[in-house]
């Protein structure tokens, strides 16, 4: 392994790179762990602000160097990538350091706050010739990855419309809404498995428990894609149920994708309507519903945090696009900051950028 840090950004070659972590709450700490155990790095150090995070760590990996200056390993010549899983408002500043000091970059979503900030680091990885990848922990999902295949391949027809919720009661945030809390994982799915731009967005939603804050506890908002594909969400902290479920509509099949069930996640309904391209005066009397089976296939299914770190190793060491690359973390980050902006003006359709 070359161990002369790389400044301007030009490939190197490497066996295993090091990795240091910046953020060890309870995420954090997951990374941490997942890092630790795989056998296609070496996981050097971990900086966090906290101390009783530090504590838990060197308790845990007494081995690994600790700071709490992140820059004692963004800065370093032995660190080769910089994962980041800590708040969102401090992602740019840290991703940004890591980039300009040669690291590959793992940050967790939402890429940052500010767009002009996520394509300042999206064009410095480009620059640099850096890994740059966002934590969209679901698309590293085996259910996801089958639900691709299934709507690449036309499985269900052309795909009409979907839906997703992810509702739970708590765990409640200060420093963040409902939309930035819980719906990046469902927006960049919705990118994912629909091939077309999006547009526009809606969002509407309500503060409950910190009027004073504008803090939103629930939102649901409205993605239009060019193809005329829509997707819905429904996104909160405060509700008597705990769901995380998508729903695709297609022409020909449907499809439900349930993360709370334990073995059955997916099913798939051979229902749908008949007649679609038929030019009567009455479409009651032109269509026909048709009702068949449910089909619940065998998904393979295996950690996505797992897989996501993993990911980020592999493309540093064989110099691959990773799946949630920066750019893709800027499109789920276009449409947040839409939403965002719709919900502040009641629901108001906000072109995406």
């Amino acid at each position: 392994m070359m161990s002369k840090e790389n400044q301007k950004g030009v490939s190197r070659i490497m066996e295993k790179p090091r990795v240091a972590v910046v953020g060890s709450g309870s995420w954090g700490f997951n990374h941490v762990r997942t890092f630790n155990n795989l056998n296609t790095c070496e996981l050097i150090g971990v900086s966090d602000l906290n101390d009783n995070n530090l504590i838990r760590v060197r308790g845990q990996f007494p081995k690994l160097k600790t700071s709490k200056e992140y820059t004692d390993f963004t800065r370093s010549n032995d660190i080769d990538a910089i994962v980041v899983p800590s708040s969102a408002e401090t992602h740019y500043e840290i991703a940004k350091d890591a980039l300009v000091h040669g690291k590959h970059c793992l940050v967790e979503k939402p890429i940052t706050l500010d767009i002009d900030e996520a394509q300042e680091l999206v064009n410095l990885a480009k620059q640099k010739d850096l890994v740059l990848m966002v934590g969209h922990l679901l698309l590293y999902h085996g259910a996801v990855d089958f639900l691709k295949k299934l709507v690449d391949e036309k499985k269900i027809g052309d795909m009409l419309y979907l839906y997703s919720q992810r509702v739970n009661l708590g765990k409640v945030r200060s420093n963040e809404n409902a939309l930035w809390s819980f719906a990046p994982h469902d927006i960049s799915i919705m990118l994912y498995l629909i091939d077309s731009k999006p547009i526009r967005v809606s969002a509407t939603g309500q503060s409950f428990l910190q009027k004073k804050n504008n803090i939103h506890d629930v939102v649901f908002f409205t993605i239009y894609f060019e193809n005329g594909t829509i997707a819905t969400g429904q996104v909160s902290w405060l509700d008597p149920h705990k769901i995380r479920k998508f729903t695709i509509v297609g022409t020909k099949k449907m499809i439900t994708f349930d993360d709370m069930e334990v073995r059955e996640k997916i099913r798939i309904y051979d229902k749908g309507v008949d007649g679609w391209d038929v030019s009567y005066d009455s479409y009651a009397e032109s269509m026909s519903i048709h009702d068949g089976d449910i089909s619940i296939p065998k998904v393979v299914l295996t950690e996505p945090l797992k897989r996501e770190d993993s990911h980020f190793i592999e493309c540093i060491i064989d110099k691959k696009k990773p799946l949630t690359d920066g750019q893709n973390g800027l499109d789920v980050l276009k449409v947040l900051v839409a939403a965002q902006k719709s919900l502040d003006n009641y629901g108001k359709p906000e072109d995406i950028l």
